[in-house]
């Protein structure tokens, strides 16, 4: 087999002709990056003529220098594209566009040589290409390390910026270290619990955490979003650009298998801490009340809210209904019945009753109470009455 240092091309040693000809491989490289990957055609001219054809020029040097010893490059001599690869990381480079360029390299660089091959000369053609790949197996570990150990790296700084602005923000603080939206979504979550969560003899908290990350990593897929969860929900700010949180509730639901609640209100940073209280509030709401997972704002639940401020006027609705206390047939029937927009037909298939039966019950609540449900002018106390009731009972 030919020696790696008397490969050639044309009677020539392919090192040689790749550092003759360095400047104008550096140009084309440079060229076909800018034709071949739209993100070098949006860099400055200063960078692409700086930094990015130092690097090219030092990776064709390390091309030739594998061609010139037939060894690939490692340790420190690979220093230089593991610098590259940290800038890339820190520009935001994506790490497909960085790999992309290293390869093109290589095949500028094996095009040029080929164009002067022998026929006697295949077997140098054939190691010429084997030491290609190696260098740019190599080059790929390299430099996808670096570049991930750089974005972990950057990742883990602005999670704790956020998650510091996120403490700030729900405590009422000045935020100075983030430039933030005028103005926040701010959801209150409630979380479901998963199928899993009840088979017996499968850890509960490893689903629940399971669950908890799965909707972590889709709330970070909304750019300068910030949250804190737990197994039961938990608080997710928002930029006020999002205003599709019904889409979004369907997919933290989907990718998490539970059902998801979401309260919301869209407030300016200084009022975070209003907006948080507020959101908490409506899901208690919707839990004292049964409401189905769904997306709830202040205007959904203006009655069931109201009622649930103590008072003397709450607490004098509630005891309306204080005849039905030890009836749960008639409060059972009362809240079917109002539920299904009065229809005693329904009302009657709903609890798997003749419809006269549901008659003489609704009878028996107007006799006991004095509110009739038949009669229009009583409905308001009535649903008023229920509400206020399903309220005080809450334990919260």
């Amino acid at each position: 087999m030919t020696d790696h240092k008397q490969l050639r091309s044309g009677g020539v040693p392919v090192h040689e002709i790749l550092r003759t000809d360095l400047g104008r491989l550096v140009d084309a490289v440079l060229a076909q990056l800018v034709a071949d990957i739209p993100l070098y055609a949006q860099l400055p001219a200063e960078e692409l003529q700086g930094d990015i054809r130092r690097i090219t020029e030092r990776t064709l040097r390390a091309f030739a220098e594998t061609f010139r010893t037939g060894v690939v490059p490692t340790g420190d001599a690979l220093d230089p594209l593991r610098e590259s690869a940290t800038r890339r990381a820190e520009e935001g480079v994506p790490l497909e566009a960085l790999l992309a360029a290293y390869h093109l390299g290589g095949k500028v660089c094996s095009a040029h040589v080929a164009d002067h091959f022998r026929p006697d000369e295949l077997p140098d053609a054939i190691a010429l290409n084997r030491l290609i790949l190696d260098f740019l197996q190599r080059v790929t570990a390299v430099v996808s390390s670096s570049y991930f150990e750089e974005r972990q790296s950057i990742a883990g700084e602005d999670q704790a910026t956020r998650q510091s602005a996120f403490t700030a923000l729900l405590d009422g603080q000045p935020v100075e270290d983030l430039r933030l939206p005028a103005e926040f979504v701010v959801l209150g979550l409630a979380f479901g619990a998963h199928p899993d969560e009840h088979q017996p003899g499968v850890d509960r908290q490893i689903v629940a955490r399971r669950k908890v990350r799965r909707i972590r990593v889709e709330l970070d897929r909304i750019p300068d979003s910030m949250s804190g969860l737990s197994a039961e929900g938990g608080i997710a700010l928002l930029p006020g650009a999002v205003a599709e949180v019904e889409g979004l509730r369907a997919r933290l639901s989907r990718v998490a298998g539970i059902d998801v609640t979401v309260a919301v209100a869209n407030r300016s940073a200084a009022e975070v801490p209003a907006g948080v209280a507020l959101v908490r509030e409506l899901l208690e709401v919707v839990r004292t009340h049964h409401r189905p997972p769904a997306v709830y704002q202040l205007d959904d639940l203006l009655l069931e809210y109201q009622l649930s401020r103590p008072g003397p006027a709450r607490d004098r609705l509630a005891e309306l209904l204080t005849p039905l206390a030890d009836r749960d047939d008639l409060l059972g029937t009362l809240r079917v019945h109002l539920r299904n927009g009065r229809d005693r037909r329904q009302t009657a298939a709903d609890l798997h009753l003749h419809a006269n039966t549901v008659d003489y019950r609704l009878k028996q609540v107007a006799k006991l109470t004095g509110l009739d449900p038949v009669r229009d002018a009583d409905l308001p106390t009535l649903v008023a009455a229920l509400v206020a009731q399903d309220a005080r009972c809450s334990p919260g």
